[in-house]
C-alpha cells in the first residue's frame, strides 16, 4: 500500500532565505502557493516577445520590471515576464502588486490563466495580460477581485489596440507586437 508522505510547504520569507542562501542559485523556479515551482524555459518567441514588451512598455511613468519577483502572497512569489509597478522597488522587498502584469505563454497556459491570475488579481493588480503565443492573440483580464480571479476577460487579436493605464506608454496592436512571430 504506498504511502504518501506529506509536502513541506514554504511562505515566502523563508523562500528568500533559501534563494539568499545561493541554494537554487542555477535553478529557474518560482514560489507558487507555498510550492517551489520549475519555470518553464524560454523558446525563442517568447524571448523575442518579452523583448518587444520591454520596448513598448518602457519609458512610461512606471518602473518596469522583467522577470523580477513579485510577492503577491504570503507563500507566492511569482516572477512573472512583466511587471509595471507604481513606485520603484526597496533593496529590501519585492513589490507586492503592479499596475499591470503580463504573461508569455508559449506552454504555460494553464498556470497563466488560473493560478497565476487569481494571484494577481487578489494583490490588486488591475491589468493582467497572458500574451498567447500559438492563438496569436493577448487576453486582458481587468477587475480583479479581493478573492482572486478576474471579472472581466478581453480577447484582443490582429488590430485590436491594447489597453494601457500607465502614462507615457505609447499604445499599440495585438498586430503589432505579434508581427514576424510565428
Amino acid at each position: 500500500m504506498a504511502t504518501i508522505a506529506p509536502v513541506h510547504r514554504f511562505n515566502a520569507e523563508v523562500y528568500g532565505r533559501i534563494v539568499a542562501s545561493g541554494a537554487l542559485r542555477d535553478e529557474r523556479v518560482e514560489l507558487i502557493d507555498g510550492e517551489i515551482v520549475d519555470m518553464i524555459p524560454q523558446t525563442a518567441q517568447h524571448a523575442g516577445l518579452i523583448e518587444r514588451l520591454t520596448h513598448a512598455l518602457s519609458g512610461g511613468a512606471a518602473y518596469l520590471r522583467v522577470q523580477c519577483p513579485l510577492h503577491v502572497a504570503h507563500d507566492s512569489v511569482p516572477e512573472p515576464d512583466i511587471a509595471l509597478v507604481e513606485t520603484p522597488s526597496t533593496l529590501d522587498h519585492h513589490p507586492t502588486t503592479a499596475l499591470l502584469v503580463v504573461e508569455v505563454a508559449v506552454g504555460s497556459h494553464v498556470l497563466d490563466r488560473g493560478r497565476k491570475a487569481e494571484l494577481y488579481a487578489a494583490a490588486g493588480v488591475p491589468a493582467y495580460w497572458v500574451v498567447d503565443v500559438p492563438g496569436a492573440r493577448v487576453e486582458v483580464h481587468r477587475d480583479p477581485k479581493p478573492s482572486g480571479g478576474y471579472g472581466h476577460v478581453r480577447i484582443c487579436r490582429g488590430d485590436d489596440e491594447l489597453p494601457l493605464d500607465v502614462g507615457g506608454v505609447e499604445p499599440f496592436t495585438v498586430a503589432q507586437l505579434m508581427r514576424r512571430i510565428s
